[in-house]
């Protein structure tokens, strides 16, 4: 297996532009500086842990191999002078805590899970070999793209003993966070588990959850949340149970949205297929990039010219779903039209006046 690549200081100090304020990027969880470089003409994230103790740490990671999978954010190499990791560079990325207040789509929000939970499940499946594990998986250290796919962005490295029970809460947390956008926490989950119920407390924002995939999706929350630390054998197998459980939530979710699409193509009709253009940009209605986007009670985003025509010719149903909507309160969607400028201003091109 190809092992991480160790830069020296100069490299890293040529990379950042001598660690120029113009590269400087927020940092978020663990990280404290995070620069964005340049490496063989090549985007990379450079970043510093914040504390103190874990001065060192680049040691500890000198064995691992490179780690490969869709969902999780590539360290490619580290720095031991400077303490520092070199990681793939993602554009427009927010974490995830952000994009879940922001009318994330309920079928987004399953697919994102099934994400997390196919990259957490990696990791444990190639610790029975290595002992590598995750430090500090929590929300603010996942990232969602533009195209709305999940990027994990967690230190591995090695360990005497493996313990995955943590993470394995931690999942059930995220997953109720998406579920409610309520914090991750266990008072949050007794609350929504014990007092209040699950339908009373599903995020509205996130358009008409189907009770029976919200209801899946909280037995898999209460599964990894009441995950024995001391069941040793449950622990070593519980992944696996997850896992299949997501993917089964995930395959009914896109069977839903397709039956209610029907044939017709709401997103992609009527554009170049090879476009690079993120599909969540264009408008169902007027299948074109959105100007001023909007979030329906549906769930969906659509132009708010073309929403807002859609209800003064009589409809009050989805133009996505064809279901009749609870109300025609249109929000405006923030987090979409930041990822559009972002993607705009990366290619040197004006954002659009609405």
């Amino acid at each position: 297996m190809a092992r991480l690549k160790e830069y020296t200081a100069e490299e890293i100090v040529l990379a950042t532009d001598n660690f120029s304020w113009r590269l400087r990027s927020e940092s978020v969880g663990i990280w404290g500086s995070v620069y964005k470089g340049y490496v063989d003409n090549e985007a990379v994230s450079i970043k510093f842990l914040a504390s103190p103790e874990e001065r060192g740490l680049t040691s500890r990671v000198k064995s691992l191999g490179l780690t490969r999978h869709r969902n999780l954010l590539s360290m490619l190499g580290f720095c031991s002078e400077l303490n520092c990791f070199v990681y793939e560079h993602v554009e427009y990325s927010r974490v995830l805590h952000e994009v879940v207040k922001q009318n994330l789509h309920w079928h987004d929000r399953i697919r994102i899970a099934s994400q997390i939970c196919s990259a957490l499940s990696y990791i444990i499946n190639r610790a029975r070999c290595e002992y590598v594990v995750p430090d500090y998986l929590n929300a603010s250290n996942i990232l969602i793209d533009c195209h709305l796919n999940a990027k994990i962005n967690v230190v591995l490295k090695i360990r005497d003993k493996l313990d995955f029970a943590w993470d394995v809460k931690t999942f059930g947390y995220l997953v109720l966070n998406l579920l409610t956008g309520i914090p991750l926490n266990h008072f949050s989950y007794c609350i929504v588990r014990w007092f209040v119920g699950l339908p009373q407390c599903l995020d509205k924002t996130a358009g008409q959850w189907p009770m029976d995939l919200a209801e899946k999706l909280m037995n898999v929350c209460r599964r990894c949340v009441d995950c024995n630390p001391m069941d040793d054998f449950r622990k070593k197998y519980i992944m696996v149970i997850i896992e299949k459980e997501m993917n089964d939530v995930r395959e009914k979710a896109d069977e839903i949205v397709r039956g209610r699409a029907g044939t017709y193509d709401l997103v992609t009709s009527g554009r170049d297929q090879d476009s690079d253009i993120p599909t969540q940009f264009y408008c169902p209605i007027y299948k074109e990039v959105m100007k001023d986007p909007h979030v329906a009670a549906d769930g969906f985003s659509y132009e708010r010219e073309g929403i807002e025509k859609w209800f003064q010719t009589g409809h009050d149903t989805s133009p996505m779903t064809n279901l009749k909507l609870k109300n025609k309160i249109l929000t405006p969607n923030g987090t979409l039209k930041l990822l559009m400028k972002d993607w705009y201003r990366e290619r040197s091109i004006p954002y659009p006046n609405p």
